[in-house]
């Protein structure tokens, strides 16, 4: 019989692009077929919370969310929400009512001392579990909490011992609500306080997400020693500073993570929670859509019907090209991905989303490599004079080439977002391919 993990769960962050609830559905399918048994659903504000008033930006109705729910019952798929109860609030702290909650003004992380947040927090909790009946399981978050300790009430304590204090009541309450509390580990992990972890309430579990490599890493094992039980979480869709001028990260990194935690997970006898993320933080640009991860989707779901997919060669090779960064070899791969054989009409929509990401990144290194020409000749005529025919020929004529590929990479990923029911296509078109186009605009000089 083939080892699996004890829990096998996806999370999915909806901060950024997300699908309608009909598109949301049929994903649901594909997961469900993919291996997972759980979901982790972090919602941000994309439900309109009645703990928090006038928080929501759109995404779905309650009606629409409860609709999700069920579909998720059906299905078989556990149901695990995840809220943020100390940092990573940056949608929550925007907002002028909720300023005053910040810990020494930051936008991200709440004062755990602040005598409203402890109450409100619980009053929450109360709220997602009335929403979601039956759960066992609910994800407090609490991680990179980076700014903890720096108000004046706070450096008067322990900066850890204050974190510790904070969750583990608010563990406690979840516990009362009959829900078993989940943590992000890395502030245990980061601080070196992992003699605190013993002293969160009994049933809470850490857990200890690494994206990068594959396990064990040293805290894996360090946290396995502090007797509480312990979840993995890998890397399916990650980004960080690269997504501000790309759309998409090379797939092999990402397959062996979750690859890699899978089989960790299963030889140990716990879980793995597959995260997803679609933006750096609240406040940070969208990344692309879900179907960027479909490799590390199927290899998260069974890591054996990822090795016998006939995609898995090709992505090895894309992934080494992505990596390399060189124009002929992206617009190569981006004219093959189409004939890809699909199996199912997501597998069309997959090829579709990879030709545009390995298109843009191929645009985008041919506007990098024209800029940095065009930079270079201009200074070298502050020296030796120049000859305006050959500085249109190649300084300037390239980019005009460059814009009829931004318009029309533009309309065809509008035309993929709507297709598939994405949100937020303004701002991902505004953030990324427009950015770019005004930056290629900015180079043909007048004149010349």
């Amino acid at each position: 019989m083939k080892l699996r993990p004890k829990n096998n769960w996806l999370h999915l962050d909806l901060k950024g692009a997300i699908p309608n609830p009909e598109k949301m559905r049929e994903l649901l399918h594909f997961w469900k077929e993919c291996g997972y048994d759980g979901v982790v659903l972090e919602y941000d504000d994309r439900i309109p919370w009645k703990t928090w008033p006038g928080t929501w930006r759109g995404g779905y109705t309650l009606e629409e969310q409860q609709d999700l729910v069920r579909t998720c019952a059906d299905l078989g798929l556990e149901v695990i929400p995840l809220i943020q109860v100390i940092g990573h609030l940056e949608w929550l702290l925007k907002h002028e009512e909720w300023r005053d909650w910040r810990e020494n003004g930051s936008g991200n992380e709440i004062c755990p001392l602040h005598p409203e947040a402890l109450p409100r927090l619980k009053q929450w909790i109360d709220e997602v579990v009335e929403l979601h009946p039956g759960i066992r399981f609910l994800h407090l978050g609490a991680d990179e909490t980076w700014n903890l300790g720096t108000c004046g009430k706070c450096r008067k304590h322990d900066p850890m011992k204050l974190y510790q204090e904070h969750v583990s009541e608010l563990c406690r309450h979840a516990l009362e609500k009959g829900c078993r509390p989940l943590i992000w580990a890395d502030m245990f992990w980061n601080e070196k306080r992992l003699d605190l972890v013993p002293q969160l309430p009994e049933g809470t579990i850490p857990v200890d997400w690494q994206y990068n490599g594959i396990p064990p890493y040293e805290s894996t094992e360090k946290l396995m020693q502090c007797g509480r039980e312990i979840m993995g979480a890998s890397g399916a869709m990650i980004g960080w500073w690269e997504h501000c001028f790309q759309v998409q990260s090379e797939p092999s990194s990402r397959i062996r993570n979750v690859t890699g935690w899978y089989k960790w997970a299963a030889e140990h006898g716990t879980g793995v929670i597959h995260t997803t993320w679609t933006r750096g933080a609240s406040l940070w640009n969208i990344y692309g859509p879900w179907h960027g991860a479909y490799p590390a989707f199927v290899a998260g779901g069974d890591p054996a019907r990822w090795e016998s997919h006939p995609w898995r060669t090709f992505m090895e090779e894309l992934s080494d090209i992505m990596l390399r960064n060189q124009v002929p070899e992206l617009q190569k791969a981006a004219e093959e991905l189409p004939t890809l054989p699909a199996a199912s009409p997501l597998e069309k929509e997959v090829l579709r989303w990879l030709n545009l990401a390995v298109r843009y990144q191929a645009l985008q290194q041919e506007f990098l490599i024209h800029r940095a020409t065009r930079r270079t000749l201009t200074r070298v005529s502050d020296f030796v004079g120049r000859d305006d025919g050959m500085f249109r020929k190649n300084c300037v004529e390239p980019f005009r080439t460059l814009l009829p590929k931004a318009d029309e990479w533009e309309k065809e990923a509008r035309s993929f977002w709507q297709d598939n029911g994405l949100s937020d296509a303004e701002e991902f078109m505004a953030t990324h391919i427009q950015l770019l186009r005004e930056d290629i605009a900015g180079q043909l000089e007048p004149g010349i």
